[in-house]
């Protein structure tokens, strides 16, 4: 649901304190605040931080941080600051209170947002936009009589708008009072034609009443005003298979797969669909998925074993059953049918064990009291739990948000026109004077095969070689690298340039030919290794290694090489991105989340797409 909320700065900078010498922390402030009201978040934040860095204890820098977060999408980062201001100061933060409110509902944490609201409802208890805001929480935390009585205050206090009806009417069909919902529902629409979020919530309606084909009519006037619209196209399937539809389901299913990849919720119901249609391998490999996303779903354990019983695959049914047991021992059907299972397996004795057990948990389940039934019950939703997470998305886009590591970072001349993305290292300043123009970099900077300054082409060897690896010279440049090694066996730049020559060449030739490029990527790893342990305080040799450990698959080493990066020096954005990516295929999504909000602080812009698409509800 869409929410327009307000913005305003109840702060003024006099309360700020002092002014610093060096840096004048209040036009800094005054500065981030003016970006804030052009949309220029990003310029905001880098103001902002280094006000931050200069006085850490600034509550209002926090604050106008953290909203810019808010308004970028990145949640968790939001909240970590609007809760850094309140714990600061907080006799001046409401503004705080009540942007947290706003990011904790989008986190889910219904109750946390209900408190932070509630705090500054206390202070400005008239304002119906508060009233409304609190109204969603309660909706969204299941409080669907708490919604409906905000909104009902809302209303009396002179709100108007679209949003109002269209909360008041989810809150209304959620109690299935379905013929007051569409009342309402029809109020939104007369103030607001064009409000898809009304007529996706109208159809789910009319669908909940039984009539599928005219809660179709209105998901397809959804999507003819906003053809991204995934929870159309969802709601749409669901009605489609009621009606038998289940080619053009399948479809809709799809459409919203392509932009929405991590949506569990979605493989599972289009793989119970596919089995119907009895393509029982497409919707294995969708189970698959579903438990790539949520390892601990016994619904789709227990559906796959199923099918692979179907399709004669009699020890992975067996395997699904087992694991399905694990997670919860209460499961009667599942004991049944490992039975048949270990029937087909010729394991009798097996077989008739399950089968006795199925009707001894059948009938312990029956006996149990009702405080181990809750109990029970709260673990079985715990484990049927499926992530899935609808938004709109830019249909004329033909991909979803690219997922690839940041690059690795070599050495290089200094570019003014790349003055944000070079890095230096104090390992630079030791190889002398005529080296003082190199940097560290991962971006494509100009001219750098251009012949150095007078200066630097004096005896510089190490130069040399580096210009023959982005001339792609990389045998020749592998010579120099070699003998600069032999003559200096403690040079670790040496050892991580020749690594990142291997890296390069790998970059080239495995566009015709996979053939050995693990063993490439072994030599650039023992390359990196030893420029480790010549310099362990060398954060780009971790950042490479742990780029060469992705390429092996050795994800959980590469995730502890970006930690350690990070430990060394914690100002590389990209090290952050590169780890998030790591924590999301390691299924770490929290944590994956904070690093992408750490590398967009740090101005990585990359970082907001994927943040958009993968963070928005993470709790």
């Amino acid at each position: 649901m869409k929410l327009y909320f307000r913005l305003f700065f109840i702060l003024q900078l006099g309360l700020i304190g002092s002014v610093f010498s060096q840096i004048n922390v209040n036009a800094l402030i005054a500065d981030a605040q003016s970006d804030i009201s052009k949309n220029n978040y990003i310029e905001a934040i880098k103001k902002l931080n280094i006000c931050i860095n200069v006085k850490p204890g600034e509550s209002i820098a926090y604050l106008f941080r953290g909203v810019c977060k808010y308004f970028l999408n990145d949640n968790l980062g939001a909240e970590q600051d609007l809760s850094n201001a309140i714990t600061i100061y907080d006799p001046l933060v409401y503004e705080a209170y009540h942007y947290r409110g706003l990011v904790k509902c989008r986190l889910g944490d219904f109750d946390g947002a209900i408190k932070d609201l509630n705090k500054v409802i206390s202070k400005e208890g008239d304002d119906p936009q508060l009233y409304l805001e609190r109204a969603y929480a309660r909706l969204s935390g299941q409080d669907y009589n708490g919604a409906i009585s905000d909104c009902a205050k809302a209303i009396k206090l002179g709100a108007i708008g679209d949003n109002i009806y269209l909360c008041r009417g989810s809150a209304e069909s959620a109690l299935n009072d379905y013929e007051t919902a569409l009342k309402d529902y029809t109020k939104a629409l007369t103030i607001n034609p064009k409000n898809v979020d009304v007529y996706v919530r109208m159809g789910a309606t009319k669908a909940k009443m039984g009539d599928n084909r005219k809660a179709i009519g209105d998901y397809n006037q959804a999507l003819k005003l906003d053809s991204g619209c995934t929870y159309a196209y969802f709601n749409r399937a669901e009605a489609e298979i009621a009606l038998n539809e289940l080619k053009e389901a399948l479809k809709d299913y799809n459409f919203v797969l392509k932009y929405e990849p991590l949506n569990a919720l979605v493989y599972f119901n289009k793989a119970i669909l596919q089995a119907n249609l009895k393509e029982y391998k497409d919707a294995i490999a969708d189970f698959d998925k579903v438990l790539e996303l949520n390892p601990e779903n016994i619904q789709a354990t227990f559906n796959r074993a199923k099918l692979k019983a179907v399709i004669g695959d009699y020890k992975g049914a067996l395997l699904d059953y087992n694991k399905t047991i694990e997670f919860f021992p209460y499961y009667v059907e599942a004991y049944y049918n490992r039975s048949e299972v270990k029937k087909n397996l010729k394991d009798l004795a097996g077989a008739k064990k399950d089968l006795e057990l199925s009707k001894v948990i059948s009938d312990l389940n029956r006996d149990k009291n009702v405080l181990q039934r809750n109990r029970d019950s709260v673990n079985l939703v715990r484990l049927l739990e499926l992530d899935a997470d609808f938004g709109n998305v830019d249909s004329k886009s033909v991909d979803t948000v690219r997922i690839n590591l940041m690059p690795i970072f070599y050495i290089a001349r200094k570019d003014s026109n790349y003055k944000k993305s070079v890095f230096y290292s104090p390992l630079l300043l030791k190889l002398g004077r005529e080296h003082q123009t190199l940097c560290l970099t991962n971006k494509e900077l100009q001219n750098q095969t251009a012949s150095m300054d007078s200066t630097t082409q004096s005896g510089s060897f190490l130069w040399e070689a580096i210009e023959k690896t982005n001339r792609q010279l990389f045998s020749d440049a592998v010579k120099d690298y070699t003998k600069i090694i032999e003559q200096d066996p403690k040079s670790a730049i040496a050892y991580f340039a020749r690594g990142v020559n291997t890296c390069r060449e790998i970059e080239l030739i495995r566009q015709f030919d996979n053939r050995n490029i693990n063993d490439k990527y072994e030599r650039a790893l023992l390359d990196f290794t030893k420029a480790i342990q010549l310099e362990p305080a060398f954060a780009f040799a971790y950042y490479n290694r742990a780029y060469v450990k992705c390429q092996l698959r050795d994800f959980n080493g590469a995730e502890k090489d970006c930690a350690k990066t990070i430990q060394v020096d914690p100002n590389i954005p990209d090290v952050y991105y590169n780890r998030g990516l790591l924590l999301l295929y390691l299924r770490d999504k929290l944590n994956a989340c904070q690093n992408f909000s750490k590398a967009s602080e740090l101005g990585l812009l990359e970082s907001y797409a994927i943040i958009k698409k993968y963070c928005n509800h993470v709790r």
